[in-house]
């Protein structure tokens, strides 16, 4: 977006606003989740599953912190092996 008056009212927006909605609820991809990538890529790759990246990252974090995670496409994260809930369904798996 270009500089001006509404980058800036989006930028205000968003610190004054939606990270305070946030704060400590936001986990950091970090070593721990790092190490768990590795981990739970490799077992999938060993399973002949496929884990993009993007969805193994997401992975590796909740199951870094002992999370379940919410979302409508859970094969990525069953593949994974981490625990999922759709919220669609209100099925923990």
């Amino acid at each position: 977006m270009p500089a001006g008056r509404r980058r800036d009212e989006y930028a205000a927006w968003l610190e004054d606003r939606t990270l305070p909605a946030f704060s400590g609820r936001i986990l950091s991809y970090d070593l721990a989740a790092t190490t768990e990538y590795a981990r739970l890529r490799a077992a999938a790759r060993a399973a002949g599953l496929a884990v993009a990246t993007a969805d193994g990252m997401i992975a590796a974090t909740a199951a870094a912190a002992g999370f379940t995670v919410a979302t409508r496409d859970t094969s990525p994260f069953e593949a994974a092996g981490v625990p999922t809930i759709d919220p669609w369904q209100s099925e923990q798996r």
